[in-house]
C-alpha cells in the first residue's frame, strides 16, 4: 500500500483495485484487512487521512504518507530488491540444473 500511496493520496477502494490489478492475492481484496492496515499505518505515522471535500459523490476518507511513510517505503524497496537478487540467484542455480541433463538415481 506504501507503494500505492507513493503517488498522491488515494482512497480505500482506489487502492483495492490498483492491488487487484497488481494481482496481489488469489481472490478479492479482503476490504476489512484494508482499512485496518490503513489504520495501522495511521496509528504508525507512516499515513495521513483526511475527508475529501469532493462536492459529488459521498465523502471518502483520503489516505497520504508522510515523511514517515515514505522512510519506510525506502526501507521495503531496498527489501524487494535484496529479495529479488536473491530470487535471480535461486533461477540462476534452477536454470544451471535444468540445462543438465537429468538422471535418475539408482
Amino acid at each position: 500500500m506504501l507503494v500505492l500511496l507513493a503517488g498522491g493520496g488515494a482512497h480505500g477502494y482506489a487502492i483495492i483495485g490498483e492491488l487487484e490489478a497488481m494481482g496481489i492475492t488469489n481472490g478479492p481484496v479482503d476490504v476489512g484487512q484494508l482499512y485496518r492496515t490503513l489504520r495501522d499505518l495511521e496509528e504508525a505515522g507512516q499515513v495521513t487521512s483526511a475527508w475529501s471535500i469532493d462536492a459529488q459523490g459521498p465523502q471518502r476518507r483520503e489516505y497520504e504518507l508522510t515523511a514517515s511513510g515514505f522512510a519506510a517505503l525506502d526501507e521495503w524497496a531496498a527489501v524487494m530488491k535484496e529479495r529479488a537478487r536473491l530470487v535471480g540467484e535461486f533461477d540462476g542455480r534452477y536454470l544451471e540444473w535444468v540445462a543438465r541433463e537429468r538422471r535418475p538415481r539408482t
